[in-house]
């Protein structure tokens, strides 16, 4: 049996993203899977530090429950993950998850080995305070090694308001259903709009010069064409930052790598910090 995860990563319970998970959640369920939801908000999260521990032992520092959480995501076969959108971009929870996913290029090899799907759902008052909504979950998902099957973009700007959008109360019923067809192979990711970044989905773009363009979230390249559809000319099972081979790499011949240049250089880094502490008062 195929498990979905779901993550809400909203405080108000049975406000607009929480049901909109639970609808999907009932979809999923409806199709034969084994579904769990878990509210991210609840759970204690820790800022990461950057000091690399977790790709290198397998295990962050921290005392938080970042381990519980690792471990439902790598067991899980699709994740649902809703969150509401306050200013711009998805609540801050979902940004303190992303700077902790580096720890998943330590498991590429086994994820490369199944197919697993990803239905973000982001909420926003109203239109424009959305821009980077539906991007920013995509992102969380690829992060933790997902492929995107689809998403949905909603609008409602009072608690619980968007049961009153009885179509889109479906369509996340139906996308949790889909969902579960996707794993399963059986179903196809959405189709990504003229614009749109093939891969997460993006519709934003890094202008390189000329007509080169990127897209600043999966880093692969493409080309403004004169009717305004953007060619993508990167290969999309190489050139992606969040495939698996990819992610091995970076690890392997970036991260690693700088450690070791690091510790030789250490004692000096120490040495001229020490113009910067609070005694030596040059600030």
């Amino acid at each position: 049996m195929t498990k979905i995860l779901a993550l809400v990563a909203s405080r108000r319970k049975y406000g607009n993203s929480h049901v909109l998970a639970l609808e999907a959640m009932a979809g999923a369920k409806s199709a034969g899977s084994d579904v769990e939801l878990l509210n991210i908000s609840d759970l204690q999260i820790d800022f990461c530090e950057g000091c690399l521990r977790c790709v290198f032992t397998g295990k962050c520092s921290g005392k938080d429950d970042m381990g519980l959480l690792l471990a439902k995501i790598l067991e899980a076969d699709g994740l649902i993950v809703s969150a509401p959108v306050y200013l711009l971009s998805p609540a801050s929870v979902i940004k303190k998850l992303l700077d902790r996913a580096l720890v998943i290029a330590l498991y590429a090899d086994e994820l490369s080995e199944r197919l697993r799907g990803a239905l973000t759902i982001s909420v926003a008052g109203k239109e424009d305070w959305s821009p980077l909504g539906p991007e920013i979950l995509n992102q969380f998902a690829l992060a933790y090694g997902f492929t995107v099957y689809n998403y949905l973009e909603a609008f409602a700007p009072g608690p619980g308001e968007i049961l009153l959008q009885d179509e889109v109360v479906t369509q996340a019923n139906t996308l949790g259903h889909g969902l579960v067809e996707y794993v399963l192979g059986k179903a196809q990711p959405r189709t990504p709009d003229p614009g749109q970044c093939p891969v997460c989905y993006s519709r934003s773009f890094r202008f390189l010069g000329g007509r080169n363009v990127q897209c600043p979230i999966c880093l692969i390249k493409g080309e403004l064409e004169e009717s305004g559809i953007i060619r993508i000319t990167s290969d999309l099972k190489k050139d992606s930052f969040w495939e698996p081979g990819h992610r091995k790499r970076h690890l392997e011949e970036w991260i690693k790598v700088t450690r070791v240049t690091y510790l030789k250089n250490r004692a000096l880094i120490k040495d001229k910090q020490k113009k910067y502490l609070p005694e030596n008062n040059i600030y």
